[in-house]
């Protein structure tokens, strides 16, 4: 009988979890989810994911660099859902060699801008389920970055022409300053530094990732140069509004 009952149990109860387990196709916020570097932790942080498995060390200099080793094999083919940014040096294998389900890869669109880092966070807290606890976290970074242009209005800063890298300029313009000459990744030429020299700029804003503007700096050494962050993880940085902070606070402090 106690047999029986066990059989009975099992056949009714187990499809009910499964029918619970998989409703809607999305997992719970509490399953691993893998992020291939700081920035991407800090966006699925952002969207209220919990428990996170970083890829590329935090203090990592050039976290996009970071190449697979044996020991993140079972932390990625154990996720529940891996996120990437596209220009990792481990994209072409998250993608083709370890036969990993699509549905498991979600890109997002790392980038300062206000409006991108909305977008890509909604859409992983869509898969993790979490979209009122990502809403709420958006607002603190909106918060943020509104704190900012108020500051460097107080400042008379805002609307400044900057020289700046281009993987600095979404967050400088997001951060009300105008981004008058772009330059980077790559070193600049002869003829780029000499235009430059005669461009009108309140500062040069270089990628501390990737710092080439130090030609730009010897040119217009009157004005102020100053490096802002991409990855958190750096500086003591582990979240986007964490990066945000750091940022004004180098553009106020140089342009003091």
């Amino acid at each position: 009988m106690k047999k029986l009952f066990l059989k009975i149990c099992l056949l009714t109860v187990c499809p009910a979890l499964c029918f619970v387990s998989c409703r809607g196709g999305k997992i719970s916020a509490g399953n691993a989810v893998v992020a291939t570097t700081g920035w991407t932790v800090a966006y699925a942080e952002a969207a209220g994911a919990k428990d996170i498995v970083v890829l590329a060390p935090f203090e990592m200099e050039h976290p996009s660099e970071y190449e697979l080793r044996p020991g993140d094999i079972p932390k990625i083919m154990n996720a529940e859902i891996i996120i990437y940014a596209g220009y990792e040096v481990m994209t072409e294998r998250l993608k083709k060699g370890l036969d990993i389900p699509e549905d498991k890869l979600l890109l997002v669109n790392t980038d300062y801008s206000y409006k991108a880092i909305e977008q890509s966070v909604m859409n992983i807290a869509e898969k993790l389920g979490t979209e009122s606890i990502a809403r709420e976290n958006l607002q603190d970074i909106k918060r943020t970055f509104d704190e900012g242009r108020r500051i460097l209005q107080e400042k008379n800063m805002a609307g400044k022409p900057v020289m700046v890298h281009r993987f600095q300029s979404s967050i400088a313009k997001e951060l009300g300053l105008t981004p008058l000459v772009l330059f980077g990744p790559s070193s600049p030429e002869a003829s780029e530094i000499a235009a430059a020299s005669r461009e009108q700029v309140f500062m040069i804003i270089d990628n501390i990732h990737n710092p080439v503007g130090q030609p730009f700096r010897e040119v217009l050494s009157d004005k102020a140069y100053v490096r802002f962050l991409n990855f958190p993880g750096r500086e003591g940085t582990r979240t986007l509004t964490d990066v945000v902070r750091y940022n004004i606070l180098q553009i106020t402090s140089a342009g003091e």
